[in-house]
């Protein structure tokens, strides 16, 4: 497919058929739009621009049967972070505040994702430094997730819940950029970056865990938690390569699909899993799930064409019909089907 301008990592399909989704300019959030499915994509205005603010972490969702959408994203000014919502009424032609889900705080919040659970509650799931720090464990970070009765109103319907962490003595837990997916009912999985919760060769490498929810997000089952891939490890270094940045959805009504960056194919030591982004080697891969939800596949290539990429996004066009955008880094967006 095309590639060029596109959202990164999260797309919703607006009422009238659209695909929509955003992209941080920094300093700002432009809307992009397609109107052929995502084979190519145009600027379709902006929800926020501010100078004083740096934006990030994108994604929308689209409420059904409505003409509305939000947007969630991360802010950062003044050395403190937020996690902000916007709300469109009319498909993404234009924005409002909506809230304030978390901030300011001086710990790091952020990479939002919006899941709308089956009875029609709106969650957010992110990343909290601060709700690690506030339970004890400073330096760590876990996803929290707050959630609305229905689509309004405060994010207070379910307290501030703590997805699962590793608890074993010891461990390291620095999870981040949360996916969450419908299984069928209230029983969901989260899809999660993390690192390693005790070193390989001296260092913390990324890994990708999952969990599930039997009731709608409110607790998570300890017993279904998996590191569901986790990449070789180099025999020069005795280090593990990284996985990271996954993107799930439910692929057909079935299987459980992931897409993720993953630095396993470079020569030589793996990149540090704290390098900046667009100093890594990364290709996408993709996993899913086999016999049950409890069950994956080893990788499989999704783009190994350049190896300066970041936060690929699945969207299912139609019944097993998925493309997936990846960002290239700067303006570059690489999109296949």
């Amino acid at each position: 497919m095309a590639s060029g301008g596109a959202p990164i990592r999260s797309i919703t399909r607006r009422s009238d058929g659209w695909l929509i989704g955003g992209a941080s300019t920094g300093s700002g959030i432009t809307v992009w739009a397609s109107r052929d499915n995502g084979a190519s994509w145009f600027v379709h205005g902006s929800v926020a621009n501010n100078p004083n603010v740096q934006f990030g972490d994108v994604t929308m969702r689209a409420i059904p049967g409505t003409r509305t959408l939000f947007c969630a994203f991360r802010e950062f000014a003044g050395g403190q972070w937020r996690v902000t919502v916007t709300r469109s009424d009319n498909d993404g032609d234009s924005w409002v505040y909506d809230s304030t889900v978390v901030g300011p705080t001086s710990y790091f919040v952020g990479a939002p994702f919006l899941f709308q659970r089956a009875n029609g509650d709106l969650q957010v799931y992110y990343d909290s430094e601060l709700l690690a720090a506030q339970r004890g464990y400073p330096g760590h970070q876990w996803i929290a997730m707050q959630g609305r009765r229905g689509t309004t109103g405060a994010w207070t319907a379910y307290g501030t819940v703590a997805v699962s962490w590793d608890k074993r003595a010891g461990a390291l837990n620095r999870d981040g950029m949360p996916t969450v997916v419908q299984l069928g009912g209230d029983r969901l999985m989260a899809v999660i970056e993390g690192v390693e919760p005790f070193p390989t060769g001296g260092a913390h490498a990324n890994i990708i865990n999952a969990v599930q929810s039997w009731d709608g997000g409110k607790t998570w089952d300890e017993s279904l938690r998996r590191t569901i891939y986790q990449s070789r490890i180099d025999p020069g270094s005795g280090r593990r390569y990284n996985a990271y940045v996954p993107s799930a959805i439910r692929v057909g009504n079935g299987p459980v699909g992931v897409a993720f960056c993953t630095d396993e194919d470079k020569a030589g030591p793996p990149d540090a899993a704290s390098a900046p982004v667009d100093q890594r080697n990364c290709h996408v891969g993709y996993i899913s799930t086999t016999a049950n939800f409890e069950t994956w596949s080893g990788a499989s290539p999704v783009w190994t064409a350049t190896s300066r990429n970041y936060t690929p996004g699945l969207f299912e066009r139609a019944l097993n019909d998925v493309i997936v955008v990846i960002d290239g880094l700067g303006t570059s967006r690489v999109l296949r089907r």
